[in-house]
């Protein structure tokens, strides 16, 4: 299937790159009227393949989005990690906790990274005005809020709003503290608008930054995800929300 071969190859591309990821981190999505396919927990985007994706029913997702949960924050995490089992087709593949927000947007793939730049302003104490100063307004900022289905339910109140005042999908979400989302209905599209944006923050720095990358073992890549993933089944489910990816 050429969607999921070009959703590998962007993965790939990205997660081989230490100035968007670190470590295997991030994520990305391609969906089709009636699944998404998004990265699983623990697989590394340096080197994913189509079965470090884990397939989920959208229909049962779209379902989350209008249920009411707990109000309790443990009790409602584990709730929504439940559903999130159940809508899964691809049964013991863990979907990113993020794999809501990526149903969500209005275009077949999604790319989630944390590039040095992106973050850099993302955590800078005028970030959102200085992201209005260098892009614009057509874009959605999201202050920071806690991961979990908390940070899903603001993501999707600021896309609706986005779309309400501009008539058309956002494709660019900017996570406060946190990273970006990009997104298109191809992989060049997305890739473009990286390049635009790493060129347009790469113009607005005015210190020199390090280059060059500090030596790191190359297996790091590979052992991380797995690492994150196993340690995160000894946390409570306050801290598996940060599990990000």
């Amino acid at each position: 299937m050429k969607a999921i071969q070009d959703l590998i190859n962007i993965s790939r591309y990205y997660g081989s790159n230490n100035c968007f990821v670190i470590a295997g981190g991030g994520n990305t999505s391609y969906k089709n009227e009636e699944k998404i396919w998004v990265k699983a927990s623990g697989s590394s985007l340096a080197t994913i393949t189509e079965d470090g994706f884990a397939v989920i029913d959208r229909s049962k997702l779209n379902r989350m989005s209008e249920k009411v949960y707990s109000s309790d924050a443990t009790e409602r995490e584990e709730q929504v990690k439940n559903d999130l089992a159940d809508a899964t087709l691809t049964k013991g593949k863990r979907p990113s906790v993020e794999t809501s927000m990526h149903n969500t947007i209005g275009y077949a793939y999604v790319v989630h990274l944390h590039p040095t730049l992106v973050n850099g302003l993302m955590c800078a104490e005028d970030a959102e005005k200085e992201l209005f100063r260098l892009f614009g307004e057509k874009y959605v900022y999201v202050p920071y809020t806690d991961p979990g289905y908390v940070l899903f339910k603001k993501v999707e109140e600021k896309i609706n709003a986005y779309k309400l005042k501009y008539k058309e999908e956002p494709q660019l979400i900017w996570l406060q503290n946190h990273g970006i989302f990009v997104a298109a209905n191809t992989t060049a599209e997305i890739k473009q608008i990286y390049t635009d944006i790493i060129e347009t923050l790469e113009k607005a720095v005015t210190i020199q930054l390090p280059s060059g990358d500090r030596p790191y073992c190359s297996c790091t890549e590979l052992i991380l995800p797995g690492l994150r993933m196993m340690l995160s089944k000894f946390e409570n489910p306050e801290s598996e929300k940060n599990e990000s990816d």
